[in-house]
Parts: structure tokens; sequence; C-alpha cells
């Protein structure tokens, strides 16, 4: 036990050190397996009904798993990633399947997952900076069985390299330009429905005024059209609905 201790504060120390999400990939991955995981997925989490692949961050799921995962649109059904949107804590997968409805197409996911080497796992709900929930779920190929001690440092190996992995993301991945708070005031109130002369009433500006801030919106996020942009600032979080 004060062996996995001392390889997790190891990695906390050096996880600001990675300049590259490979080598911090790399790294991870290699504690893990001292703790006995084999795969990692690392994501922010959709708004329901979303397709979640796109906000993927980094992991090691096998290609296989991704694809018939993908092919299935499995994460609306599977309990292991609704989990991860209805809870604070970090759960074991077995606490998810068990607590959850057992339909046809839950124990088919969870069958295929075990078949592909993710039999059992944990995982451990996260934050990010742009207030985004997120996760960090781990996968063995064989029952999980952790200590308390061994848990707890676990999380926070997990804690410290998703937050690091998060910046080296953002910093390839996030070209938007940032809006103003009255672009982003006029964006939401168009994405909840509003017209143009509603949205002039409610911030008391011209209906010219909220063209040009959306013209300034749909440049800054590279978007086509105003719905287009509300997509985009959504996505990137710079509104939340």
């Amino acid at each position: 036990m004060g062996q996995l201790v001392d390889v997790a504060l190891a990695f906390i120390e050096r996880c600001d050190g990675h300049t590259g999400l490979r080598a911090l990939v790399d790294d991870f991955s290699l504690i893990l397996r001292e703790f006995g995981f084999n795969y990692f997925m690392m994501t922010r989490l959709p708004a329901l009904g979303e397709d979640a692949e796109p906000y993927v961050i980094a992991h090691t799921w096998p290609v296989a798993w991704l694809d018939r995962y993908r092919e299935g649109a499995y994460f609306w059904h599977d309990p292991v990633s609704l989990f991860s949107l209805t809870r604070a804590k970090p759960f074991s997968w077995k606490e998810a399947r068990k607590d959850s409805r057992h339909t046809r197409i839950a124990g088919k996911i969870a069958s295929e997952a075990s078949s592909l080497g993710l039999m059992d796992g944990i995982g451990f709900p996260m934050g990010d900076p742009s207030s985004v929930q997120a996760v960090v779920s781990l996968a063995a190929d064989q029952p999980v069985d952790l200590d308390t001690l061994s848990r707890h440092m676990l999380h926070l190996v997990c804690l410290h390299a998703e937050m690091r992995a998060v910046e080296l993301y953002d910093q390839v991945h996030t070209s938007f330009g940032q809006l103003t708070d009255r672009e982003r005031e006029v964006l939401r109130w168009i994405a909840n429905g509003k017209s143009l002369v509603d949205v002039g009433d409610i911030l008391t500006v011209s209906e010219r005024t909220v063209r040009e801030h959306l013209v300034h919106s749909r440049a800054k996020l590279s978007a086509t059209t105003t719905t287009h942009a509300v997509a985009k600032a959504i996505k990137s979080r710079q509104i939340i609905l």
C-alpha cells in the first residue's frame, strides 16, 4: 500500500510538468497499471441527447470498444455513463449497474465491454474550469478490489491528471474568441427563443445594437449563422442555458 502512495504522490508532483497531452497520457496510463487498471476514458459530459464523442479529452479505450459504443449509440443506455451524469462522488461500475434499470441493452453493453477487456471499473466525477461536468472512468480486465486508501490516492491521481489534460487539450482545441458579457447575454436570450425586438426590450438597447452584437458573436465564433453561433457558444461553454 505504501508503494502505491509513493507512486501516486510522485505522479502528482510531475503532472504539471508535462507539456504535451500524449506524454501525460502515457505517464497516467503507467500509474493506472500500478493500481490494476488497463484502460481509461477522460471526457466532459454531453447535454441530454447530445453525441458524447466530441467531448472526449483523452482515452486508452480499445478501438473495437469505441467503434461498438459509437455504432450502438450506447452512451444514453450505459449505466456507467448515466451514473457519471448524476453522481458527485466516485462510484464503482458494479454500483452503477446494480442501482440502474436492468434493461436488455444495459446487459448487452456490460457483456460486450467485458468481452473486450473492460470487465470492471471505477468512475471519478470531475469538474473543469469551464464549469462542465466531466468524468475519468477506469477499466480493468478483472474485478476491482481497492482498499480505501488506495482508492483515495487514485482519486487524487485522476483529479490532477484531468486538470492538466484539460489545460493541454484546450490550448490546442479551443480557438474561439471570447465573447463579451453583453454578447453572451444576447446569445443566451436568442437561444431561449426571444426575437431581436424582445432581446432589445429586455436589455434596453435598440434592435440595431442587438444585431451588431450578433454580428460580432458570429465573427468571434467563426459561425455562419446565429444558430451556429449559439451552438458553438454552448459547446465552448460561453453560454449555459
